[in-house]
């Protein structure tokens, strides 16, 4: 008997070790409905594990965390941009896509024979308080990582990051890699759960930066080649993105001059305030920030135009707040309120890269918290007000900004 236990824990040693790895660029994100769907992806090529055979897809198995029984679901692949190399793309960028899942639901998948992963879509209302966590420019380093994790470790419904995510600028596919690489290691919820990620874009994004004038969206797309074909799924259109969480929260996710001129936009954001005016909860994120903190209120057009065209917007509608980012530090600002009322600013991005100081004189004087800080906003929402913080890299409370619900 005592041989059979040796025999049989060296054979599941042996299975355990024929595993497979998880892959090393695994991210979830929506292209579609928060409640409803989600999207996995990863790359594979050198260093990621082989290709799929053409024709062929990995196995996905899937299930609710209760069910019993195992269902399979088809991935689908394709070149992932390699600018700097002529010839045959070197990675496949693979995806497999859930759709008309459970609201608020846990569910379990695992891809070929790797090990099983969780991930929970958004619930349809707030039964009990709903968190995420927002932030930008993270770039790849050590200090990065370490508030990847921290943003996960709030257990967070998703995780939105508005811009300059690689630093890879559209051709330096490598730090690409190694971004998504850091991510996936990182941003796990204290269960292991995989946390999905929602995308903006900034100006590192973008070869250039910035919209080049007369350029065509599909032109401006190719420039972007990284972002769009992991996000293009839900940046479909000329246009900015609405992410509805049911009938709690909407995100307007703008594009401060990289892709869409600023002006085309402005229009779009009038109604989609309008059309959300019974939403308890709006946050509108870009990157380019309204209000910088390192630069000054002149430094570049896209600042001007932000603040010109869509303050007075956001300031004549029920809009909760908006997050912006680019400046590389945690400055909080109310704006003037020209537009009607005055509007919350978190900002301006530092979610790993090394922060600077305040130097702004004009968002100086509307400044009401700010720090030379790496930060992470973490967003609770209750059905009878939020609370948005700010924490710094080792978790302490540097702003705290309580909000009451919104009238219907």
């Amino acid at each position: 008997m005592k041989r059979f236990f040796v025999i049989f824990g060296f054979l599941l040693l042996c299975n355990l070790a024929q595993a497979g790895e998880v892959p090393k660029t695994l991210i979830l994100t929506w292209e579609g409905d928060p409640c409803t769907t989600m999207t996995a992806q990863w790359l594979r090529g050198p260093g990621l594990g082989d290709r799929p055979e053409k024709g062929k897809g990995e196995v996905v198995k899937w299930k609710e965390v209760l069910a019993s029984d195992w269902k399979m679901l088809k991935t689908s692949s394709s070149d992932f941009p390699d600018p700097e190399k002529m010839g045959l793309a070197r990675w496949h960028l693979v995806r497999s896509r859930w759709n008309n899942l459970k609201p608020g639901t846990e569910y379990l998948f695992q891809i070929e024979d790797t090990p099983v992963q969780k991930f929970r879509t958004a619930p349809n209302r707030i039964e009990q308080p709903v968190v995420f966590v927002e932030g930008g420019d993270v770039d790849v380093l050590k200090s990065s990582a370490q508030m990847i994790k921290l943003g996960a470790q709030q257990d967070p419904l998703f995780m939105s990051v508005g811009g300059d995510l690689s630093y890879a600028d559209g051709h330096d596919v490598t730090r690409e890699i190694q971004f998504w690489e850091q991510w996936s290691k990182a941003a796990r919820a204290p269960d292991g759960r995989v946390v999905p990620f929602v995308a903006g874009i900034g100006n590192h994004e973008v070869k250039g930066g910035y919209v080049q004038e007369g350029a065509t969206f599909e032109q401006m797309r190719e420039r972007a080649p990284f972002f769009y074909s992991l996000f293009g799924g839900l940046y479909q259109k000329a246009e900015p993105v609405a992410l509805d969480f049911g009938d709690y929260l909407s995100l307007l996710l703008m594009d401060s001059g990289h892709i869409l001129p600023i002006s085309s936009q402005t229009e779009w954001l009038k109604i989609n305030l309008e059309k959300r005016k019974s939403v308890p909860w709006v946050f509108a994120s870009w990157h380019v920030p309204a209000f910088p903190s390192f630069r000054t209120w002149k430094h570049q057009k896209e600042i001007v135009e932000v603040r010109e065209k869509w303050v007075p917007v956001l300031e004549g509608s029920t809009v909760t707040a908006v997050f912006n980012h680019h400046d590389h530090n945690l400055q909080r600002v109310e704006s003037e309120g020209k537009g009607g009322r005055k509007i919350p600013f978190f900002g301006n991005g530092a979610l790993g890269v090394e922060p600077r100081p305040q130097q702004c004189p004009e968002s100086q004087k509307l400044s009401k918290a700010f720090s030379q800080s790496d930060y992470v906003n973490v967003v609770q929402l209750r059905a009878d007000g939020a609370t948005i913080r700010s924490l710094g890299p080792k978790g302490e409370e540097l702003d705290r900004v309580e909000f009451p619900k919104n009238a219907d």
